[in-house]
């Protein structure tokens, strides 16, 4: 009969949830924007991770095509958006029974550093992979191995396996808030007579 207690041997087994030792890093959501590109997005956009069932999203008429239609969550009404289509890619989630979505928050307007105010909006991903920690340093500013369209986008870029595999893939960080707001600003002043 052992005389350790639950707490004991839980420390025991699994030392690493019990040390005090504090985790480097920043959070990023990872997912894949296409089959062959996988994305970072600070953690700090994202207000939740859900999968919705395309009944949940109500089509609008006459928007872009990368505007899947409105849907909501926690009792707010927004945009659901095809991430990929919207930056410039095929669409990837296009007719699907069930979307794997991130709801987002970015800031308002052209220059989002000048407000406090903010939107929502649910973007659709081929598929959402799970949350990374990452230090800063680890980071390739280099865009170079990025593609044409995204590099406007991107913030850095990292080298990595994927997938219980042993190949090596990059993943971009990408800054949401210039991809948003530069694709509706285009949007909106194409469409403004």
């Amino acid at each position: 009969m052992s005389s350790l207690s639950t707490t004991d041997r839980l420390k025991d087994l699994l030392p690493q949830l019990f040390s005090e030792q504090q985790r480097q890093g920043n959070n990023y959501l990872r997912f894949q924007l296409t089959k062959e590109i996988n994305v970072l997005l600070d953690l700090s956009y994202v207000q939740e991770s859900v999968t919705i069932d395309s009944s949940q999203i109500t089509s609008i008429p006459n928007l872009p095509e990368y505007v899947m239609g409105l849907m909501s969550s926690r009792n707010q009404v927004f945009l659901a958006l095809d991430l990929a289509h919207l930056a410039g890619f095929p669409p990837e989630t296009l007719n699907q029974r069930e979307y794997q979505t991130i709801v987002v928050r970015v800031r308002s307007g052209q220059n989002n550093m000048q407000t406090d105010e903010f939107d929502l909006y649910g973007l659709t991903v081929k598929r959402i992979q799970g949350v990374s920690r990452i230090l800063p340093e680890e980071f390739n500013t280099s865009t170079v191995v990025a593609p044409d369209i995204l590099r406007p986008f991107i913030q850095g870029s990292i080298q990595e396996s994927h997938d219980d595999s042993s190949e090596l893939q990059y993943s971009f960080l990408i800054d949401l808030g210039r991809l948003i707001n530069t694709q509706i600003t285009a949007v909106n002043k194409a469409s403004s007579f």
